[in-house]
């Protein structure tokens, strides 16, 4: 079972800087829209990025100044649940 975490940003530009920023630290990670239940608008964004490197992930999207929203670790059901980390 492999498991997501989704980390929403403020916008588009936003997760793209985020995207980039793990990208270049080796860490696979793609920009899509919020899955459906995270948002009832489904018009915000988020990257999306594999769970077992969730703290490192969100540690270097910190780290580069880039705000962050709610995190949600995205189940291969499609479901989401919101995390504290």
């Amino acid at each position: 079972m492999e498991q997501y975490i989704f980390i929403m940003c403020r916008s588009l530009t936003y997760a793209q800087r985020a995207a980039r920023v793990l990208e270049k630290h080796g860490i696979y990670a793609s920009v899509s829209r919020s899955p459906m239940g995270v948002s009832p608008e489904g018009c915000s964004q988020g990257v999306k990025a594999a769970w077992r490197k969730r703290r490192e992930a969100l540690e270097l999207v910190r780290a580069n100044g880039i705000a962050v929203g709610k995190i949600y670790v995205i189940y291969d059901d499609g479901s989401a649940a919101e995390i504290k980390l």
